[in-house]
């Protein structure tokens, strides 16, 4: 082969190199952790209709929640179950009027922010296996839709069971102490 010859195909080689390196990660919807979920919308979860997961600064302490379909709804410090309760018929269909896994899941949700103090939402969706699918990511720009969404969500799974867990989260706040340092490390002793 010729020098000539050799140079070309370097250099079309690199051109093309190039070109797929412009297409980056951030031009395309982002859905959580891990690599970016396919096109193809997975058969979702009978027993599970997702985890509303939010992460704020330590001070500001949130409580997570996960959706069984039979109307269990559990109450999650991180991963630590604080309990859980039975949401009526009429309070299940106000949610399933909201809630669709597909439109969550082909959510355009924006792109991830670079900022080093703030909130992360995700809607975790999961598959028939129990797999786990985040939706969502770390202060989202253009996610306006994303987080009103999350929002509603959030505010239907919000009750009198559980405002007894937020309350003692903002009365920790208020002691500069965490959630689990207060309530958590008692019962573990």
């Amino acid at each position: 082969m010729k020098k000539s010859s050799i140079l070309s195909v370097a250099v079309v080689l690199l051109l093309s190199l190039s070109l797929i390196g412009c297409s980056s990660e951030n031009d395309r919807p982002y859905r959580g952790r891990g690599p970016l979920l396919s096109d193809e919308t997975p058969q979702f979860s009978d027993e599970t209709m997702f985890t509303l997961r939010i992460s704020e600064p330590w001070f500001y302490e949130s409580l997570h929640y996960t959706l069984k379909s039979d109307g269990t709804l559990i109450v999650l410090y991180y991963n630590d179950e604080l309990g859980r309760e039975q949401l009526s018929e009429e309070r299940m269909e106000e949610i399933r009027k909201v809630f669709s896994p597909e439109k969550v899941y082909n959510m355009d949700i924006g792109k991830e922010d670079e900022m080093s103090d703030g909130v992360s939402r995700y809607i975790i969706l999961y598959d028939k296996d129990g797999i786990e699918m985040d939706i969502g990511g770390y202060e989202l720009r253009g996610g306006d839709n994303f987080n009103r969404y999350f929002q509603k969500l959030y505010d239907l799974m919000e009750d009198d069971y559980t405002e007894q867990f937020a309350e003692k989260l903002r009365e920790c706040a208020a002691e500069c102490v965490t959630y689990r340092e207060k309530y958590m490390s008692v019962s573990q002793n």
